[in-house]
């Protein structure tokens, strides 16, 4: 592991343009259970239900609320409201403050890159600290201490079907539009595609941090990096899924790996 480590870092310190690209392991060692593994969300909560795009429009139309909401909900919240930036994600901010990352784009939902201080974030799968308004489009953004007891405040009213009280809660829009979570339900596009490609495109060094690459178009970003011809770098606790175009694979944990290679960095003075 150590000349694993060393040969990582002596990649990322000769590049100008490093670029990380993160799946839902990294936000695994804050607490957060991957979704499609055995055990996840999505076995045990059908995704088409309580995921499903047209769940949120159906329901403001006075559509059935749906029987495992309340369930989903309440375990969304207890584990996001206990995750906090783990040494991964810290790593990846100090990367940007030494002046070496210029970018994240994640699948992940949770707020914990721009927690650890990460600036430009692109969130291809949305944001839950983020409404998006279905009148007008545009984006209301919450902080922690505003988003769960929100979220505890819509359980109380799933459980007791008060559609009232959750139009109440979702009319957050200045202009008096009502609002749904900002995330990317199942058969919705992704956001901010074509910015997130850019950034692979653009990348010398790229980075791949505890994803599997088994939700596209998302898992196509290592190609159109690869293609223009970056460098790449995979870390993943599970094994590694791009052998074909990896440069450089390490089986571990972001969380423990990252920091060891931030350590190498500041010992050679990057």
């Amino acid at each position: 592991m150590h000349d694993l480590v060393e040969e990582a870092a002596s990649m990322i310190r000769g590049a100008k343009n490093l670029v990380a690209f993160t799946g839902a392991g990294v936000s695994e060692e804050s607490g957060i259970p991957t979704f499609r593994d055995p055990g996840g969300l999505w076995d045990r909560f059908d995704p088409y239900e309580v995921g499903g795009g047209d769940v949120f429009s159906s329901l403001y139309r006075g559509g059935a609320i749906p029987a495992s909401a309340t369930g989903f909900v309440s375990e969304m919240l207890t584990v996001l409201e206990k995750a906090h930036p783990n040494p991964g994600h810290t790593a990846l901010g100090e990367l940007e403050r030494m002046g070496i990352l210029r970018s994240v784009i994640t699948q992940n939902i949770d707020n914990l890159h721009r927690e650890a201080g990460n600036s430009l974030v692109i969130e291809v799968h949305g944001n839950i600290y983020r409404l998006a308004c279905l009148a007008c489009g545009g984006r209301v953004y919450l902080s922690r201490e505003e988003l769960f007891p929100l979220g505890w405040k819509l359980v109380e009213c799933l459980r007791s079907g008060d559609m009232q009280g959750i139009i109440s809660i979702a009319s957050r829009c200045l202009c008096g539009g009502i609002c749904r979570i900002d995330v990317v339900a199942f058969g919705e596009p992704v956001q901010d595609m074509p910015r997130a490609v850019a950034e692979a495109k653009s990348a010398d060094v790229f980075l791949i941090l505890g994803t599997s690459g088994a939700v596209y178009p998302a898992a196509y970003l290592p190609e159109y990096a690869k293609r223009a011809g970056a460098k790449l770098i995979e870390i993943n606790a599970t094994g590694c899924y791009f052998p074909e175009l990896v440069d450089l694979g390490i089986v571990g944990k972001t969380g423990e790996v990252l920091p060891r290679i931030v350590e190498r960095l500041r010992e050679r003075g990057s």
